[in-house]
């Protein structure tokens, strides 16, 4: 499978701003900067496919143009979001939610050391995911948990999470990269519901 890293610019706020403080926080637009710091740290990464999208809040336009870009046989995306810090948990350093297309095996298998640091929701909430489930992709959603609220400018992520989430990523991609669709298994057809 080829692998792409979908993750969307927030276009909730008219001046959204974020912050590295010394303590080890970003505070600020976590959703989605938070995410957009992971897609930074994968840039180098080779045969990985990046894209920026926008209106993820209103109709998910930018998700549906990529999605016309890529065939859905051939490529598994990953989608970056942001979870609440309460529904993820205090010591989790990533959620995995949304999947489709794939095991939760397949899932454990990809993430096997970072066993007991993330939780596994099945369906989350609307995301990205879903839209391209819809179009017949095969792709899961990992979040960085935050506090102070999803759309917030005063939200707060921790550095440690982001970072566990830029290694957890590479670490799905390099695991479904071996893989065809077959053989992750939970083959979803565009039009099932």
């Amino acid at each position: 499978m080829k692998v792409l890293i979908s993750s969307h610019i927030d276009t909730v706020f008219q001046d959204p701003f974020a912050r590295v403080k010394n303590n080890g926080i970003f505070l600020g637009a976590c959703d989605n900067f938070a995410s957009v710091m992971v897609v930074g740290r994968l840039l180098d990464e080779p045969d990985l496919y990046i894209e920026l999208t926008e209106d993820e809040e209103r109709n998910m336009d930018g998700c549906r143009y990529v999605a016309r870009q890529y065939d859905p046989s051939e490529m598994f995306i990953i989608v970056l979001d942001v979870e609440e810090r309460a529904i993820a948990g205090k010591k989790t350093n990533f959620t995995v939610e949304n999947w489709h297309g794939i095991t939760e095996k397949h899932i454990k298998r990809a993430l096997k050391e970072f066993n007991g640091h993330y939780k596994r929701i099945k369906e989350g909430t609307e995301s990205e995911a879903w839209l391209y489930k819809e179009l017949g992709f095969a792709c899961l959603e990992v979040d960085i948990p935050v506090s102070g609220g999803l759309h917030s400018l005063d939200s707060k992520a921790r550095i440690e999470d982001i970072l566990k989430v830029s290694k957890a990523v590479k670490a799905i991609a390099d695991y479904v990269r071996d893989k065809t669709r077959e053989e992750l298994g939970d083959i979803y057809k565009v039009g099932e519901k």
